[in-house]
C-alpha cells in the first residue's frame, strides 16, 4: 500500500522549541511546531486506513536485485563482481533452463549451488535473477539474504536506501504469520547452509520448524510451480543455530506433501535420492575461487590448515606463494600496517583493513578493537567503500570487522588479527569449549577462521600478538608456507 505514497522526512530536534526551517534539502521542525507542519500537508491527501495498511501484504520495495542490476550494467559490484568466468555463465544458463521447465511443466524445484569461499555464489544468484527477469515467462523473483553487511555495503555504494528482502522477514511474514502467498515464483536465498534449525526457530518464534521447512512450506503455497535456489558456502556456518547445515533441506522436502525435484552438485545427490527425483549437475559446484584470483589453491590450503594436516598445507602453501598470492605473518602490528600502506601507495582504489574473530578476547589489549561495543558501532558501508583519507575507511587501519561483517565480502589485503580462541598445541588445534548454546563451539571457531582466511584477493597478513598462548600457533603457521614479514 505504500508504493504510491510520497514520504516526507522531517528532522525533529527534541530539546528545542519554536523552530521550523529548511536546511538545504532537510526540513527541521521542533515538536511543538509539528502539527503546524503536517496539518496542511494532510488536508488534501487521500485518507489511509491504518488497519488496512498494517494488514497489507509484505512487499519490500525496491529490492537489492534492482540496485544490483544498475551496478551490473554500468559498473562493478563493489567487492563482489570481480570476474566473469570460473563456470558462472554455465551454471546460470543451466538454472535458467531448469526454471523455464519448472514454469512450463508445473514443477517445484530446489536447486543448490555449492562453492568454496569467494567462488562467486552471490554473483551467480544476482546474475540468475537479473537474467530471469528478461525471460519469456516474465517471472517475479526475490533475492533474500541474511547477510546484512553485504546489503549495507551495496546500499552505501549506490548512495541509496535500496534494500534486499531480509530472509528472516520473508520467513516471518509468509511462514510463521502466514500473511498471504508470495508473488514470486523464483526465490534465491544466500547462505543456505546457515539456515536456523528447529531448536533455534522454536526459541525465537515458538514454532517447531526449521527455516528450510518454513521456506519449503511457503513454496508449497505458490500456485502451479516454484523454483528455489539456495547458495551454499561450504564450511561457513559461524553462528548458534546454523550447525545443522544443508541436511535440513533434505528433512524439509521429506515433510512436504508436494512432489519436489532437487537439482544439485553430484556430491549432494546421495542426500536426496530416496525422497525425490534428483538431477546432479557438475556446473552447480563452483570450486574455483574468484576472490583469490591468482591462486586457485587457497581454499584447499585453508582446509588443510584447519583440519590439522600441516604437511599438506605446507606443500599447498609453497604452491600458492609461487602463483603470486602473498601470505605473511608477523608479531608486529605496525609492520603489517606499513606493508599494506606501502604496497598500495599508488593504488588508492585497493582496500586493506583489520579483520578478527569475534571470540578473540586478548586482541583489545594489543590495540585491536574487536570487542562487541566497537564492532556494533562500526558502519560497514563506509568501511568498505570510503577513500583512504576518510576516518571511516578500512584503510585507516583503526577499526575492525569480525567474521560476521566480512562474510561474502572481500579486501585486497586483509590483516587477520589472530586470537587465543584458536590455538595449536601438541600437534593439533586446541578444542574450543567456551560455554555456549551451540552444539559444537569448536567447529564454529574453525568455520569463523575459514571465513577470515579467505577474504583476501591478493593475499593476507596474519598478525599474531606477542602472547605466550600463541607461541606454538605462530611456530606451526611458519610450517605451512607462510612467510615472515
Amino acid at each position: 500500500m505504500s508504493q504510491q505514497l510520497k514520504v516526507v522526512p522531517v528532522l525533529i530536534p527534541t530539546m528545542l522549541l519554536d523552530k521550523y526551517k529548511m536546511y538545504d534539502n532537510v526540513l527541521a521542525c521542533t515538536p511543538d511546531k509539528l502539527f503546524e507542519l503536517i496539518g496542511p500537508q494532510l488536508s488534501n491527501r487521500r485518507q489511509i486506513d491504518i488497519q488496512e495498511w498494517i494488514n497489507a501484504e509484505y512487499c519490500p520495495l525496491p529490492s537489492l536485485v534492482d540496485a544490483a542490476r544498475l551496478l551490473y550494467k554500468n559498473e562493478d559490484l563493489p567487492y563482489i563482481r570481480k570476474a566473469n568466468s570460473a563456470g558462472i555463465p554455465e551454471a546460470v544458463s543451466a538454472l535458467k533452463k531448469i526454471s523455464n521447465e519448472a514454469c512450463e511443466n508445473g514443477n517445484r524445484v530446489l536447486a543448490l549451488v555449492t562453492g568454496v569461499p569467494g567462488a562467486g555464489k552471490t554473483l551467480l544468484g544476482l546474475d540468475f535473477v537479473h537474467q530471469s527477469q528478461s525471460s519469456e515467462h516474465n517471472k517475479s523473483e526475490a533475492f533474500l539474504s541474511g547477510n546484512g553487511p553485504l546489503v549495507e555495503v551495496l546500499q552505501y555504494a549506490l548512495k541509496s536506501k535500496t534494500f534486499v528482502a531480509p530472509l528472516r522477514n520473508y520467513i516471518k511474514e509468509y511462514g510463521i504469520h502466514k500473511k498471504g502467498i508470495p508473488i514470486e515464483h523464483i526465490v534465491v536465498f544466500d547462505e543456505a547452509q546457515r539456515s536456523w534449525d528447529k531448536e533455534h526457530v522454536l526459541e525465537k518464534h515458538n514454532v517447531n520448524q526449521s527455516e528450510p521447512e518454513l521456506i519449503i512450506s511457503i513454496a508449497d503455497t505458490m500456485p502451479h510451480w516454484a523454483m528455489l535456489l539456495g547458495l551454499v558456502g561450504e564450511g561457513q556456518e559461524i553462528h548458534n543455530g546454523e550447525e545443522a547445515g544443508i541436511v535440513q533441506w533434505k528433512d524439509a522436502i521429506s515433510c512436504s506433501d508436494n512432489k519436489w525435484k532437487v537439482v544439485c552438485p553430484p556430491k549432494l545427490s546421495n542426500m536426496f535420492e530416496n525422497i525425490c527425483e534428483v538431477i546432479p549437475l557438475d556446473c552447480l559446484d563452483l570450486n574455483v575461487s574468484l576472490r583469490s584470483h591468482i591462486a586457485d589453491d587457497v581454499a584447499s590450503w585453508v582446509n588443510s590448515l584447519l583440519s590439522g594436516d600441516i604437511d599438506t598445507a605446507a606443500k599447498l602453501g609453497l604452491q600458492v606463494q609461487s602463483q603470486g598470492f602473498r601470505m605473511y605473518i608477523t608479531r608486529d602490528l605496525d609492520r603489517a600496517k606499513r606493508y599494506c600502506r606501502n604496497r598500495y601507495e599508488k593504488s588508492p582504489d585497493n582496500r586493506y583493513g583489520l579483520i578478527a574473530s569475534s571470540k578473540a578476547n586478548i586482541l583489545t589489549t594489543f590495540g585491536v578493537k574487536n570487542d562487541f561495543a566497537s564492532t556494533q558501532n562500526l558502519r560497514v558501508g563506509p568501511w568498505y567503500n570510503e577513500g583512504l583519507d576518510s576516518p571511516l575507511s578500512c584503510c585507516q587501519l583503526r577499526t575492525v570487522v569480525t567474521e560476521f561483517s566480512c562474510q561474502g565480502l572481500e579486501l585486497d589485503m586483509p590483516i587477520l588479527c589472530w586470537g587465543e580462541d584458536l590455538t595449536w598445541q601438541n600437534e593439533g588445534w586446541v578444542k574450543y569449549v567456551k560455554p555456549a548454546k551451540c552444539k559444537d563451539p569448536h567447529q564454529l571457531r574453525l568455520n569463523s577462521y575459514r571465513v577470515l582466511l579467505t577474504r583476501g584477493r591478493d593475499g593476507f597478513v596474519i598478525y599474531m600478538p606477542e602472547d605466550g598462548k600463541l607461541d606454538e600457533t605462530y611456530k606451526v603457521m611458519l610450517r605451512t608456507g607462510i612467510k615472515t614479514m
